[in-house]
């Protein structure tokens, strides 16, 4: 009993010995860091009326606007996968394009006639515009040219389209099939080639037939065109 008694009080001072040493060393710190002049950098700053006038560190404003800061801006219609084709403006530097804005531009836009237009749109830009830049920077935007299994059949059959002037359905298998890599000047050429077949099939009287002969088109539209094949076609930005 008497070992376990000696053992305990041995155990026991041991812990307030070690809080005495803490105790000491902590005293010891904060005399020393007092006599350091540690806090000389804190010097006392008077109220004043405008802080931001007056406060000397500005350099993180300049990082701040150099974020925004732009090498150059073009404007280009916007189309992703809507109909609105809105006229916005890009801004690049080192050759990126870093943001994209509204161009507020429709206000100064005019007809062949000379009729100005509204400037009522402004500001026009909407979410899918504002993440076009993944589209066109990010990495899994298309790199070179690129045709569908099916049309690429399409058009080396020579275009054949069925009695209402519409390609079989078995070249029409969007999303079903793969695509294949071009070059340029094939992905020119073919496109030539397909826009040439466009306008010639649905060109004149012939081209007027089978439009109403397909059952989706407005009677009034197909007169409108006046038999030009060209009208057939839709352009996207």
């Amino acid at each position: 009993m008497e070992k376990k008694h000696e053992k305990g009080l041995k155990q026991e001072n041991q812990r307030d010995l070690t809080r005495r040493n803490f105790l000491q060393v902590a005293a010891g710190g904060l005399a020393l860091t007092a006599a350091q002049p540690v806090f000389a950098a804190l010097k006392y700053i008077e109220d004043v009326d405008n802080p931001l006038d007056f406060y000397p560190a500005k350099d993180w404003e300049k990082i701040y606007r150099n974020q925004f800061k732009h090498d150059s801006t073009y404007h280009f219609l916007c189309a992703p996968n809507d109909t609105h084709n809105c006229l916005l403006k890009a801004y690049v530097k080192n050759n990126v394009i870093t943001r994209i804005g509204p161009s507020y531009g429709y206000g100064k836009a005019k007809d062949l006639y000379g009729n100005q237009a509204s400037s009522r749109w402004e500001p026009r830009l909407c979410q899918k515009g504002l993440a076009l830049i993944r589209r066109i920077q990010g990495p899994r935007r298309i790199k070179y040219p690129m045709i569908r299994e099916g049309f690429k059949k399409w058009v080396d059959a020579g275009f054949p389209r069925e009695p209402n002037g519409k390609p079989p359905a078995k070249y029409l298998n969007r999303g079903k099939e793969p695509f294949f890599r071009l070059s340029w000047d094939d992905a020119f050429d073919i496109a030539a080639k397909v826009y040439t077949n466009i306008a010639t099939t649905y060109s004149g009287e012939k081209g007027k037939a089978l439009l109403e002969s397909q059952g989706i088109y407005d009677p009034d539209s197909i007169e409108t065109m006046a038999g030009a094949g060209t009208q057939a076609m839709k352009f996207r930005g």
